[in-house]
């Protein structure tokens, strides 16, 4: 789907495993960039990794499906909804034959979020943080309908490919029990499920930011964002050192956005039942890339310390009652 008034088309990037590509254009019309999103299943899927399963094709194609319903159906309710492109229009054709949707977005570099980063401080974290807790608190108890029932692309139930390929180890051991106590945590909001570094748009002083790609988004808890974040955007270092700092900051930014929406008993409650699953987080998060890409740089001290932490909890019967 095109605008006819449109035009100086420019490409932004191509989409993973050759399922499109992300192009931006001046719509004369609207008297404004905008961002096309071209998503279009490949007749020969070919993950680059080698995950090229019926199962990661499916889940691709219906990543997509999700983020459009997020964009239609959540987005206009999030309070902070200028943080995130607005959907501007869409068009979809899903058949036995042909897949492809186009979706219309506002472009949050004209928005004046034109800066990305790669790394992060810990003081530069707090803008994503804060954005997070405002996200989470914001879809506090909402059902995931048309979303993912669980969102992050890595947890259990969606990577059995890869689950199987991990050499026997006690964090293969104890996954189910990893996923089991996540799931089981009774303050489930909506999570962004890909809530890396690289998703979010800063403005030109780092305080201010934006965020893209929600096709993982879903039912979970706000540590499983935390966490995944934390883990693309500081050094080794400083997550060994600072990992406590920022959390510290989350679980304030947290507390003073779901004052408005739950009692401060139930707010206390959340605070203390998210926080006691950060290293299980970490943990799911490992086991993922633990059979995925073994050799993978996440793989640091730091996470190797959250899922042993993680092991001793879960072994112990505290978030399993």
């Amino acid at each position: 789907m095109q605008d006819p008034n449109a035009d100086q088309f420019e490409q932004v990037q191509s989409l993973w495993s050759d399922f499109g590509q992300l192009l931006r254009c001046y719509s004369p019309a609207r008297q404004s960039r905008v961002i096309i999103k071209l998503i279009s299943q490949p007749e020969n899927f070919a993950h680059p990794r080698g995950w090229s399963s019926q199962h990661s094709l499916q889940r691709k194609w219906r990543s997509y499906v999700v983020e459009q319903a997020f964009y239609t159906h959540y987005a206009p309710r999030f309070t902070h909804c200028g943080n995130l492109a607005q959907l501007i229009a869409s068009d979809a054709e899903d058949s036995a034959v042909t897949k492809r949707l186009a979706l219309v977005l506002s472009d949050l570099n004209q928005a004046g979020f034109d800066y990305r980063h790669q790394q992060l401080s810990p003081e530069g974290c707090k803008p994503v943080l804060a954005w997070l807790a405002a996200f989470h608190a914001c879809y506090i108890h909402q059902p995931p309908q048309g979303l993912w029932d669980q969102g992050c692309y890595w947890h259990l139930a969606t990577r059995p490919d890869e689950f199987n390929k991990m050499a026997q180890s006690p964090l293969k051991q104890f996954a189910a029990a990893f996923d089991q106590a996540l799931q089981q945590c009774p303050y489930r909001t909506l999570v962004h499920g890909d809530a890396k570094v690289a998703n979010f748009c800063f403005s030109a002083d780092g305080q201010e930011v934006a965020a893209v790609d929600f096709q993982y988004v879903g039912g979970g808890i706000g540590v499983q964002d935390v966490a995944y974040f934390l883990g693309s955007a500081l050094s080794e270092q400083a997550l060994l050192e600072r990992s406590e700092d920022c959390l510290d900051f989350y679980f304030e930014q947290l507390s003073s956005a779901l004052g408005k929406r739950v009692s401060h008993q139930e707010c206390l409650a959340i605070c203390d039942s998210w926080r006691k699953l950060y290293c299980v987080a970490n943990a799911d998060f490992h086991r993922f890339l633990a059979g995925w890409s073994p050799a993978h740089l996440k793989i640091n001290r730091a996470l190797q310390l959250q899922t042993a932490q993680a092991i001793d909890t879960v072994s112990a019967g505290q978030l399993l009652k």
